[in-house]
């Protein structure tokens, strides 16, 4: 019997549906066992959010200040076979409520000496995030042996107007009936099996070192050339940010609020004007420096950490 334990967080049930879709082949397997741990924040995070609290949990995101967890469930002794850590990306950061459980104890026992799946469900930016989950598992002993992403594969600029609506209004459909319905597909969800196919027949050959290169070859990893150049970018700024910002206090803090609401007018206006401009450096980028571009998807689709 090989044991599975599934660490996740979700506001929406949007990474809920992705996890169960993907591992669905192994809860149908007799030979697996499966244990899912969902993580639950002692203060509850919104959904929908209001428009400032959504844009104020952005400092601790990115400093990852981590917040109080209600107990685990779980068993820390049992001997998994597989942990598998499944996550949305807030801010180009990991969430607040996997972040402030991977700086746990129970997760460094848990993690120690294990391989290490992880599953995102996330507009469209996720490398960032991933690589400070790759850096938090080297220093927990743990091997991430793959990585799949699910992924709304709307255009940028109109990802952005139905995530806010999604995020902020609620909204689960089409919005104004002009806008497609945000989120993960349902083409893409049923596809998710495939993935958890794959980590069933590896797992049972007991060879985990090419899984991720599978999971590639089946599409569970999705990287654009512009949405890498936006992150890179993001990832220089958004530490001065969120210093910026917590100077005035902590969260929730009325002296920071102004420049809370600061942040919160410049970043989608600064998506907005960037992402035509990025889109077209991105389309030129691989006409000129062809070679670098492809090193760097190749390096984001695998699970090393430069």
């Amino acid at each position: 019997m090989k044991k599975v334990l599934v660490i996740y967080y979700t506001q929406t049930g949007q990474l809920s549906s992705a996890v169960k879709a993907t591992l669905e082949p192994l809860q149908n397997d007799p030979e697996f066992e499966i244990h899912f741990e969902e993580i639950i924040p002692k203060v509850k995070y919104p959904y929908p959010w209001k428009y400032v609290e959504f844009f104020d949990i952005f400092p601790e995101t990115v400093m990852a200040i981590p917040c109080e967890l209600e107990p685990i469930s779980f068993n820390p002794t049992i001997n998994y076979d597989l942990i598998v850590i499944a996550y949305q990306p807030w801010f180009l950061s990991i969430c607040v409520p996997i972040n402030s459980f991977l700086q746990s104890k129970a997760a460094q026992n848990i993690v120690n000496g294990k391989p290490v799946i992880t599953i995102i469900a996330c507009r469209n930016m996720w490398l960032m995030a991933q690589e400070k989950m790759k850096k938090s598992l080297i220093e927990k002993n743990a091997t991430l042996v793959g990585n799949i992403t699910f992924v709304d594969k709307s255009a940028n600029l109109i990802s952005l107007i139905t995530v806010l609506a999604f995020l902020l209004g609620g909204v689960k459909k089409r919005l104004w009936g002009v806008f497609p319905k945000y989120g993960v597909k349902e083409i893409d969800l049923k596809k998710a099996p495939s993935y958890g196919d794959i980590i069933s027949k590896n797992m049972k050959t007991k060879n985990l070192s090419t899984l991720q290169q599978q999971l590639n070859e089946a599409h569970a990893v999705t990287i654009k050339p512009n949405l890498m150049i936006m992150e890179g970018r993001g990832k220089i700024l958004f530490p001065i940010y969120a210093n910026y910002i917590s100077k005035k206090g902590t969260a929730g803090s009325k002296d920071r609020r102004i420049r809370v609401i600061i942040f919160g007018i410049f970043l989608p206006t600064a998506i907005l004007i960037l992402s035509p401009i990025i889109t077209l450096l991105s389309r030129l980028a691989p006409l000129i420096f062809a070679k670098k571009i492809k090193k760097e998807i190749d390096y984001f689709s695998h699970n090393t950490l430069r």
